[in-house]
This record gives structure tokens, sequence and C-alpha cells, in this order.
């Protein structure tokens, strides 16, 4: 049995892979903000271990890596997230910037840091960091995102996300470890772009398939709907 862990595993994206990689057998750690999530998580989700932490505290690494324990963790998706609606320079504001900075990319550290022991104890682990077509650099060199409506904070916060992955891929590597960045399409969720038009269920489909079939390369950007993108 393989054990993955999921934070942001709730709702949406995050909670259709915790369904899914149940069903495939695997042992699910799951990383939640609330007592009410984790009360509906346990109905659902019967033999999953759950956390509740804010991932934004500051002691939610020592939590993390306590609740572990001796645990062999094989894969780690950080999945939670957040986004403010503000695409203009006039619209947004230093607040938004450092709250999604401490979700989208210090939390994402933390959250490696915490289970990094849990990770070397697998022979194949693998981190897949949830991140955005708006955090390519190139794409926004290329005017991709403009009039888009995202948010300065969220392209912002996700694009040092990706460094941070890429820094964790040099780090990680004599480990074992494989470090990728993904974008899960455009989907159907409380966060969608206008063109949205992936369910959170195919999208968690195509992941889990990507991750049975060894496709992930440690230092890669991989789209679900198109392949790769240029970091």
């Amino acid at each position: 049995m393989r054990n993955i862990l999921i934070t942001g595993a709730n709702r949406g994206f995050g909670l259709a892979l915790a369904k899914q990689a149940s069903q495939q057998g695997y042992q699910l750690y799951l990383v939640v903000r609330s007592e009410k999530a984790k009360q509906q998580l346990s109905q659902t989700l019967t033999g999953a271990q759950v956390l509740v932490c804010d991932i934004t505290r500051a002691d939610y690494q020592t939590q993390l890596s306590q609740w572990l324990g001796d645990a062999t963790l094989d894969v780690v998706i950080n999945n939670a997230g957040s986004g403010t609606r503000a695409p203009s320079l006039e619209s947004t504001e230093p607040e938004f910037l450092r709250k999604e900075l401490e979700t989208n990319c210090i939390a994402v550290l933390a959250t490696v840091k915490g289970a990094l022991a849990a990770l070397q104890r697998s022979s194949q682990a693998l981190v897949i960091n949830v991140s955005s077509r708006r955090g390519s650099l190139s794409l926004q060199a290329n005017l991709a995102a403009k009039g888009s409506g995202c948010s300065y904070s969220y392209r912002i916060s996700k694009a040092a996300q990706n460094m941070l992955t890429l820094c964790l891929a040099d780090d990680l590597d004599e480990f074992g470890i494989a470090l990728v960045a993904l974008h899960p399409g455009r989907m159907l969720t409380t966060m969608a772009a206008k063109d949205a038009h992936l369910t959170a269920e195919q999208s968690a489909q195509k992941l889990l398939t990507l991750i049975a079939q060894n496709q992930l390369k440690s230092r890669e950007f991989v789209c679900l709907e198109s392949g790769t993108l240029p970091w």
C-alpha cells in the first residue's frame, strides 16, 4: 500500500484526489483547516488519517512532523491554496500578497519540511506542488495573462511557489525525492477562471494516472491539459 498526503483535502481538487486515491488503495493522510471538515471527510473516507491545522500557523511544520511520526510518505500533494479577485494595480493591496504568499508558497515549504523524514523513508518519493499557468513568468512575459482577471497576488505567489519547487528539486535530488509543479487544468471550482471546463474529478483522474504510470519527472512544470508549461 502506498501512502499519500494531501493538503486542502476537504473540497474541490483536493477532495477529488482523496476520494480517487482511496479507491486506488492509497493510505490517506489529509490536512484540513477545521474540525467540521474533518468530520465530513471521516464520514466518506473512513480509513483516512486527518490532521486539523491551519497551514499558515507558525507551528504547522512541527504539528505535521509530530502527527506523521514514523509514517512513510510516497506522495505529497501541496494542494491548499488561496486567491483574491484583484487583477489591477488599483484594486490590489499589499495585504493580499502577504496572505497568498503565506498560503501558496511559505506553507508549501513548511509542508515539505514537516514531511521530509516521512518522504525519505520511501524508495520513490514524489512531491507535487499545485501551481497555476498564471505562475509562469514566460507566459506572463508574453502577455498570456493580460486581461485574464487574475489577481496580482495570485500570479506572484504562484510564481514564487514555482521557484520554491525548483529550489527544493535541487536540494532533495540527493535523497531521490522528485519535485513537480502542476497546473491541474482549467477546473470548474470555486477559484475557476473564466475559461474553465474541466471537473475536479477529471483532473484528479489524470494526475493519479500519471503518478501510477511513473510519468512525472522532477523539475517539470506539468499541465494536465497540454503536457508541460514553460517556467
